[in-house]
């Protein structure tokens, strides 16, 4: 029984930090590929701010009703963009999606964790002059 207990304390222990970090970097993969997204969509409309918003968070530039977002607990107001030289033949856009919470099973890596933004830059399509 006790080397039963001990066993199964450290085997719990490294079966809850496999999944914490499993999911750090689940949804770290998703807030990469969702900031890539608005970037392609900024790309080909870099003054359009609100649909490069939506479509990191929603995957639709517009919409009518409000549809779900893609991650959960995810809003436009961790989003970010910023145009760089729109109007030059170095325009950038950079579409930066930070303080997505992410809830941990261990309370040791929750309070050690520090959730890093998601930083994504893609050249635009300008009208230069």
């Amino acid at each position: 029984m006790v080397e039963t207990s001990l066993i199964l304390l450290v085997f719990l222990m490294m079966l809850i930090g496999t999944i914490d970090f499993g999911q750090v970097l689940y949804f770290h993969q998703s807030l990469v590929e969702r900031a890539r997204a608005a970037a392609r969509y900024g790309a080909i409309n870099p003054t359009d701010t609100t649909g490069i918003k939506n479509m990191a968070v929603y995957n639709v530039a517009t919409y009518g009703t409000a549809p779900p977002a893609v991650l959960p607990g995810m809003t436009t107001s961790m989003v970010g963009v910023q145009d760089l030289g729109i109007n030059t033949p170095e325009a950038r856009i950079m579409v930066t999606i930070s303080g997505y919470p992410i809830n941990f099973i261990s309370p040791y890596i929750a309070q050690q964790f520090n959730n890093r933004p998601v930083i994504v830059t893609l050249s635009a399509e300008s009208q230069v002059p």
